[in-house]
């Protein structure tokens, strides 16, 4: 029979082992999504959450990836875990998982991928879109202030991401959306690199390429009466045009001050209305 010093030694050595198995994983996992456009990736801290709870407010804002035993479940999103599985120790740390599928088994060590932050409903929904706190209002108020981590990723021991939102397949008025967007993002990409070695063939074939898809995606928008979208699909086209008669005058000034103002244009409707999806795909917003 093993000594307990000696017992509980292997079993640290067995929690480290699985944790960077499954760190090495989860990063894997998370590595063909790539960042919202126009925003750089976090690098992820490992932390265990005795760590956090010891010292919160020298992690607040971090991109963390710890490993710990779930505690108690409390809702459909939110779960709170402990460092030490044999044991309650009261040093909980909540774990809210907006895109939580399923809630992971008490008593299991699980890794989690997320933001560290105070719990403030206010803070968490500007964080997480669209996301409804489900906890209690006395639970509400017992954490309320308290370190957190707002997780995109929890990985059981079994390797399966409880936080992994299952992708939605394209209806057909998506998959003709795409085309459009394909068609869009390549030609604006191409415009803007023309611009900086001029070749008129070129700049006009993709000025083309962005009047005619915009012109269709207003289409769209106008058909759905969403009227912002419809404007914002308007001016693109407008801007498409001034491109169009820039390269046929010469006025290379013109043609670039119109495709500085397209992309922030793009922005503003892909904010409300494009949903990327967890392969790197994307969906029309449902409402949209």
């Amino acid at each position: 029979m093993l000594h307990p010093h000696t017992r509980r030694r292997s079993l640290a050595a067995g929690s480290i082992v699985m944790s960077i198995a499954l760190l090495g994983v989860t990063l894997a996992l998370r590595a063909e999504q790539a960042p919202a456009q126009g925003a750089a990736p976090r690098p992820l801290v490992p932390m265990t959450a005795s760590s956090l709870l010891r010292d919160p407010a020298s992690h607040m804002g971090e991109n963390v990836s710890m490993m710990a035993s779930v505690e108690t479940i409390l809702s459909k999103t939110a779960f709170t875990v402990d460092q030490d599985k044999t044991k309650s120790t009261g040093k909980e740390l909540l774990i809210l998982v907006p895109t939580l599928t399923t809630a992971p088994e008490p008593n299991i060590y699980v890794t989690v991928q997320g933001e560290v932050m105070k719990f403030d409903v206010a803070e968490i929904a500007k964080k997480a879109r669209g996301y409804t706190i489900d906890l209690t209002p006395e639970q509400i108020a017992k954490y309320t202030g308290q370190p957190i981590v707002l997780a995109a990723v929890v990985v059981t021991p079994a390797l399966v991401d409880l936080a992994k939102r299952p992708i939605r397949p394209m209806t057909p008025e998506e998959i003709t959306f795409a085309t459009w967007m394909n068609a869009i993002n390549p030609a604006f990409t191409a415009m803007r690199t023309g611009l900086e070695q001029p070749n008129a063939a070129l700049l006009k074939e993709q000025a083309a390429t962005l009047k005619k898809s915009f012109a269709s995606v207003e289409a769209f928008f106008k058909a759905k009466g969403t009227a912002d979208a419809t404007k914002w699909a308007a001016e693109a086209v407008a801007l498409s045009t001034t491109i169009e008669a820039g390269l046929a005058s010469g006025k290379l000034d013109e043609v670039k001050a119109a495709v500085g103002s397209l992309q922030p244009l793009c922005a503003s409707c892909h904010t409300p209305y494009r949903e990327r999806m967890d392969d790197g795909t994307y969906r029309i917003k449902r409402g949209g």
